[in-house]
């Protein structure tokens, strides 16, 4: 997983790009699935990152119901249905082979749209973002971090 400005510690670290779809989906890189040791048939919850700020967190259900979000996952019964809690928004999903599959409303529920490109980054070590490049961009920009926006663009794409 590449560090986008090796050398300086607490830098972001950053897995691939992914696109969302025409058919709503969703690739996850394969480095990020093996580096949170999530196998091809798990379900993972979807976490608001920022309030208010397109894109989410992803982390595995069994993780999830060991972490502070126990309760909120405990009340999830269907995959695909978005539990709104504390203006947060809270989704399982089922990956397979790689691919987790939006809804119309789970791209409500994140501010996304078909097209979004997200970077895929380490948010925590149990956690992975996906967050749109934008976002990072203006992020990096904003702290004179211009050797992470060039090498954003050297970033593996799905």
């Amino acid at each position: 997983m590449p560090n986008l400005m090796p050398g300086m510690p607490g830098t972001k670290e950053a897995f691939a790009i992914s696109k969302v779809k025409e058919d709503l989906t969703l690739r996850v890189p394969p480095k990020a699935i093996s580096h949170y040791k999530i196998s091809e048939h798990d379900y993972v919850i979807l976490i608001t990152g920022h309030i208010g700020e397109s894109g989410f967190g992803m982390i595995k259900k069994d993780t999830a119901l060991k972490s502070v979000f126990k309760r909120f996952v405990k009340e999830i019964k269907n995959c695909e249905e978005v539990l709104m809690r504390n203006d947060r928004a809270f989704v399982m999903l089922k990956i397979d082979k790689g691919v987790i599959r939006l809804t119309k409303d789970i791209l409500k529920a994140f501010y996304l749209k078909i097209g979004d490109r997200l970077m895929i980054g380490k948010s925590t070590t149990v956690t992975m973002s996906f967050v749109p490049i934008e976002i990072w961009k203006k992020k990096f920009k904003k702290h004179g971090f211009y050797e992470a926006i060039e090498n954003m663009k050297k970033l593996e794409e799905y």
